[in-house]
């Protein structure tokens, strides 16, 4: 077996997912404290349609991702960042996970576990790529949605926050290269690890690439199916609603004007275009001052997105990678994208 490839076996996995079954349908039999509402119609909107959509995006994303690998195009697609990566000293396969991050955050990450899988790149080679791919290509992924409700509701309050934002986002994919360029091994920089995959017949390539999508996509079901249920079961359970109104009370007290942590409180307690349309009421009003909004809304960014992504990317992050890999991935990507929303909102509080 090779270095770093797990099996998808074990008696200890299907264990696992027998424990949270048993969970699931205890708490569907009402045996849990508390009172819960859940109807079918519930159920097909809120776990069996995302959850169906979840697992289609992840198989298409992981198919696609073989495919690229067995054709032997990870390095050709990644010639298009090789400029950039190459001063990191990062392999062109690298690449291939960065630029598709630019499209599918879900793509990126299952090319970027197959290589790894398949030896052309290391253990950290992997997790800065990684890192890289949270940083630049995630943010100007979800821009055009952002921008187009930002700005109309909160105006030069939204443009300075967008700003910031991109700023922060800058300043962590800087980081990563830096950090890269300083750890890894200058020798391959901007090279590709492998030589060029001997002709094979389509039949047989197209077999082997069925063959390991079978496989890997089984591993990703068997983690990504029990932790959604985990996850639903928090939520309807009112776990996470606890936990953002506990999370808002706390950033709240002292830090701005009481309008301003209202502010907070609907970016965290509800959906992100609640919290724009509050700062932009406030600030029409002229109860809050742009400098006032633009920190509300940074303080929202900081304390929802955390809770977000536990939410929505954790289940494909462990399905993806592993239970324990997939959870240090998105603790230390949602922890450094905190600390650089700091470095850019502290100047701009100060010197604003």
């Amino acid at each position: 077996m090779k270095a770093g490839q797990k099996t998808s076996g074990g008696w200890g996995r299907w264990v696992v997912l027998l424990i949270f079954g048993l969970l699931a349908v205890s708490y569907w039999l009402g045996w849990w404290p508390g009172e819960h509402h859940l109807t079918a119609q519930k159920l097909y909107r809120q776990l069996a349609s995302p959850l169906l959509r979840l697992l289609i995006y992840m198989g298409v994303g992981l198919l696609v991702g073989q495919a690229i690998e067995s054709l032997g195009w990870a390095a050709k697609l990644g010639g298009v960042a090789a400029p950039l990566l190459r001063w990191g000293h990062l392999r062109r396969e690298c690449g291939a996970s960065f630029t598709a991050a630019f499209f599918s955050g879900i793509l990126a990450n299952t090319m970027l576990f197959t290589l790894y899988q398949e030896e052309k790149i290391s253990r950290r080679e992997m997790t800065v790529t990684y890192l890289l791919n949270s940083g630049l290509p995630v943010y100007l992924l979800h821009l055009p949605t952002t921008f187009f409700i930002i700005l109309p509701l909160t105006k030069q309050a939204g443009l300075i926050y967008l700003g910031l934002t991109l700023s922060a986002a800058a300043l962590r994919t800087a980081a990563y290269l830096v950090y890269a360029r300083v750890r890894l091994p200058a020798a391959s920089a901007g090279e590709s690890s492998a030589a060029a995959p001997p002709p094979v017949k389509k039949k047989v390539l197209l077999q082997e690439i069925w063959g390991k999508f079978r496989q890997r996509f089984s591993r990703v079901i068997l983690y990504t199916l029990p932790i959604y249920l985990l996850i639903f079961v928090l939520n309807d359970g009112g776990f996470f609603k606890w936990l953002r109104q506990a999370m808002a009370a706390y950033v709240s007290v002292g830090f701005l004007p009481m309008e301003a942590a209202s502010v907070v409180i609907f970016s965290v307690a509800t959906e992100f275009t609640s919290g724009m349309a509050a700062a932009g009421a406030f600030m029409q009003a002229g109860t809050l001052t742009v400098q006032q909004t633009v920190m509300a809304l940074i303080l929202g960014n900081i304390v929802a997105t955390p809770i977000r992504a536990l939410r929505h990317q954790l289940p494909s992050h462990m399905g993806i990678f592993s239970p324990k890999l997939g959870t240090e991935y998105l603790l230390l990507s949602q922890g450094l994208r905190l600390v650089s929303l700091v470095a850019v909102a502290v100047p701009y509080a100060i010197w604003g």
